[in-house]
């Protein structure tokens, strides 16, 4: 049995306050925004169990907080009043740990490429450089950065389709971030991948 839009608003509900709290970043409709890219890149493949994409997309960034000492029990309570299969909740739990580096299966594959999606393009080079901010970067670390996000392995054709406008954007950001560094400065920084 799918998850109803009433099971899977009360999930959103029970999740963007943690995704809020934990990082002091994600915004209020970056949830939602994991879900639908989500979505995105899991169009069109077949054998997709859309309640475990689901609820990936949405605790994805959540694997701290859910492995802490009785959040995790909390989480299978609640998601068990939602009706949500057992063996869903099991493979939620086990898939969180390896989302970022060794994903498993379609469903997770999909937000892996989800996840790396948000760190490309115009969005990406807004996060990246508000962290770099926070980090105290200087301008050519930040053009550094850019340039490593723009690496980012997808590992479906719909993320790497996805993928290949934003990753050129970025690219060629940090190109023009270095140029106009370099127009006025002064010394071997100033040469640095001219």
């Amino acid at each position: 049995m799918l998850m109803d839009a009433a099971a899977r608003r009360k999930v959103l509900d029970y999740v963007r306050p943690l995704a809020v709290g934990l990082d002091g970043m994600t915004n209020y409709g970056d949830v939602e925004r994991m879900v639908s890219a989500a979505e995105a890149v899991a169009a069109g493949a077949s054998g997709i169990d859309r309640d475990l994409l689901f609820l990936l997309a949405v605790f994805s960034g959540q694997e701290k907080w859910v492995a802490r000492m009785g959040h995790r029990s909390r989480t299978e309570l609640f998601l068990a009043s939602l009706h949500v299969r057992r063996e869903t909740v099991r493979a939620l739990f086990r898939a969180l740990r390896r989302l970022e580096t060794a994903p498993v299966g379609p469903e997770e594959e999909a937000v892996h490429d989800a996840l790396r999606l948000e760190t490309l393009g115009a969005y990406g080079v807004a996060r990246a450089l508000a962290d770099a901010y926070r980090e105290r970067l200087e301008i050519l670390e930040m053009a550094d950065a850019l340039e490593t996000a723009a690496e980012a392995r997808l590992r479906t054709e719909n993320g790497r389709k996805l993928a290949a406008a934003r990753k050129a954007r970025m690219l060629a950001f940090a190109r023009e971030l270095r140029a106009e560094h370099a127009e006025f400065s002064r010394g071997p920084a100033s040469r640095e991948r001219g």
